[in-house]
């Protein structure tokens, strides 16, 4: 028997419309379930994002996420500047640390500025960055045509 979807009535299976509605009659198929598999399956956007997607297109990725990197290690020492700092005293200032506390202060804030300024950098000249990392790598014209006047011709 047919459940018509409309009204509910049930009719013969060989009905193509209801017969208190007159509403055509589908076979209701199952529903389909994606298998659950071990496997992580991507959406076909992203399936598109990845095959138009070079190499250098994500080595230059790779180098601004190292610079993402770069900016959560300037967050994590940043907390330690707590400790340089008490605020419970009323004095609290950089002439009343030990000079060796005053050292790493001064390292500590150094080394924030510097994780900073390179990850802007790095997100700024990413391109630059990677042609620079891989200008050796290239054959450069003059040394492509010595090495083919140096092999022997037969």
């Amino acid at each position: 028997m047919k459940k018509c979807t409309y009204c509910g009535v049930e009719n013969p299976d060989d009905a193509q419309k209801c017969g208190t509605c007159h509403t055509a009659l589908v076979v209701p198929s199952e529903p389909t379930h994606p298998e659950p598999s071990g496997e992580f399956v991507i959406s076909p956007e992203e399936q598109g994002f990845w095959a138009r997607m070079t190499f250098r297109q994500f080595a230059i990725l790779m180098i601004k996420l190292q610079a993402v990197w770069m900016l959560f290690y300037a967050l994590v020492d940043a907390t330690y500047l707590s400790r340089y700092f008490s605020f419970s005293s009323t004095v609290s200032s950089y002439s009343a640390l030990s000079p060796g506390a005053r050292l790493d202060l001064l390292m500590l804030v150094l080394r924030i500025i510097m994780h900073v300024a390179a990850a802007v950098a790095l997100i700024q000249h990413a391109e630059r960055v990677l042609s620079w990392l891989v200008k050796d790598s290239i054959p450069k014209p003059n040394q492509t045509m010595q090495a083919t006047a140096a092999t022997p011709r037969s």
